[in-house]
C-alpha cells in the first residue's frame, strides 16, 4: 500500500544501531518512502524512537504483530535480533508485505530453500537480503568495470574485512549467537564474489579455513575467532581468498581485489576516511575509517532506494534470494573448516561430496 502521493508506507523492526540507521534514513533521505511505523520490545529503544520519531508522525509499537497486523504497511525492514529474521520475515509474507531483512535472513538452509520456494509460488511479496556492500559507489563502479570487460576474465578475488577491537563486552556477547566469523562476517565478502565472478562461475570445487584467536579468548567457548582466512576453489579455475580480524587497531579496514586475466581493480586497499594527510617530524598521518557505519552510510541509501523503486515500480530485485542461499552455503562450509580443521570438496554441480554440511549451528 501507497499513500496518496504514491509514496511507500515501510515499518522498521528493531530499533538497535543498525535499525536507527535504516528508520532515519527512509524518514529524510529516501524521497519516495514514508516512514510509517516502528517496532521495538526493548524499553530505552522505545524511549529513542518517541524522542526521534513520534514527533515526525511515526506509529510506534512494542509488539511486531500489532505492527504488520496495522493497516497501512507495505514494506517492513527487518533489523530485529539475528534469530528473529526469518520469523519476523514470514509472518511478513504471508501478509502479503514486502521485507529488506539484515543477514543472516536464517542460518537454517532448509528454511531459507523453503522460503524461496514458496515465495516463487506466491508472488506477492518482495524479499531482499541486506548485503550492502553490493550498493556502495565504489563496488558498483568495480562490477561496472569488470562487466566492460576492462581485466579481462576474472579469475582471483582477495577481500577483506577487519573490524576495530572492541574492549566493552559487547562484542563477546554478540558474536556467542552470530554463528560465527564467516557466517556473521565473511558472508558479506563472499557476496561480493558472487557478483563479481558471476553466479554461475562460482560453483565451489574445495574449501578450506583456519584461523586465530589473538585477544578474544572466550570465543574458545563456542569454536569460533578473532582472525580468520579462508579460501574457496571453484570449477572452472577461480579463487576466492578471504581474510576478516576482530582485532585490528587502526579502524574499520575493508578492502578487495579482482585480479584478471588482462589487469586488476583495486578497492579501498588504504582505508581513508577522507583525502587530509598531516606530514610533520612524526611522519605522514592519516586518519582511518572508523566503522562500518561511516564507510558504508551512503550505500544503506543505495540499498533502500533501490528496494523502494523495485516494489513501486514492479521492478526485479538486483539481489536475489537464491544469491543469499548459495553465498550461506559457503560461509556454513568454511565455518566447519574452521571448526574441525578438514578441507571440504565439491562435486561439479557444486554439491557437497559424502555427509551433506554438518550441523554446527
Amino acid at each position: 500500500m501507497t499513500t496518496n502521493n504514491q509514496k511507500l508506507n515501510i515499518g522498521v523492526v528493531g530499533l538497535g544501531r543498525m535499525g536507527q540507521r535504516h528508520a532515519l534514513n527512509v524518514l529524510h533521505r529516501i524521497s519516495k518512502a514514508c516512514l510509517y511505523s516502528v517496532c521495538s520490545p526493548t524499553p530505552h529503544e522505545l524511549e529513542w524512537a518517541r524522542n526521534k520519531l513520534e514527533p515526525e508522525g511515526v506509529n510506534i509499537f512494542s509488539d511486531f504483530y500489532e505492527m504488520i497486523d496495522a493497516p497501512g504497511l507495505a514494506a517492513v525492514i527487518v533489523a530485529s535480533s539475528t534469530e528473529l529474521h526469518i520469523e519476523h520475515t514470514l509472518a511478513a509474507v504471508k501478509r502479503g508485505i514486502c521485507v529488506l531483512c539484515e543477514k543472516p535472513l536464517t542460518k537454517d538452509l532448509a528454511e531459507l530453500s523453503q522460503l524461496l520456494h514458496d515465495l516463487g509460488e506466491d508472488g506477492r511479496s518482495k524479499v531482499m537480503v541486506g548485503f550492502v556492500r553490493r550498493f556502495d559507489e565504489q563496488y558498483r563502479t568495480a562490477l561496472r568495470s569488470i562487466q566492460n570487460g576492462s581485466i579481462g576474465t576474472p579469475l582471483i578475488i582477495r577481500s577483506q574485512g577487519a573490524e576495530r577491537l572492541d574492549k566493552t563486552g559487547f562484542f563477546i556477547e554478540y558474536a556467542r549467537h552470530s554463528g560465527g566469523i564467516f557466517i556473521d562476517t565473511v558472508v558479506h565478502d563472499i557476496d561480493l564474489t558472487l557478483s563479481f565472478l558471476g553466479e554461475e562461475n562460482c560453483k565451489p570445487k574445495a574449501l578450506w579455513a583456519t584461523g586465530l584467536i589473538a585477544h578474544h579468548q572466550e570465543l574458545k567457548e563456542f569454536n569460533d575467532v578473532d582472525n580468520a582466512v579462508g579460501v574457496v576453489e571453484f570449477w572452472g579455475g577461480r579463487i576466492a581468498y578471504y581474510y576478516h580480524s576482530r582485532t585490528t587497531f587502526h579502524g574499520y579496514d575493508n578492502c578487495t581485489e579482482i585480479i584478471g586475466s588482462e589487469g586488476k581493480i583495486s578497492i579501498n586497499l588504504v582505508p581513508h576516511a577522507n583525502r587530509v594527510q598531516v606530514s610533520n617530524i612524526a611522519g605522514i598521518q592519516q586518519d582511518a575509517t572508523p566503522g562500518w557505519i561511516e564507510r558504508y552510510q551512503d550505500a544503506f541509501v543505495t540499498e533502500l532506494e533501490v528496494f523502494v523503486d523495485a516494489i513501486l515500480l514492479g521492478r526485479e530485485l538486483p539481489l536475489k534470494l537464491s544469491s543469499a542461499l548459495q553465498g550461506m552455503k559457503l560461509a556454513i562450509a568454511l565455518q566447519e573448516s574452521l571448526v574441525t580443521g578438514e578441507k571440504i570438496e565439491f562435486d561439479e554441480n557444486g554439491e557437497r561430496k559424502g555427509l551433506g554440511l554438518k550441523a554446527l549451528l
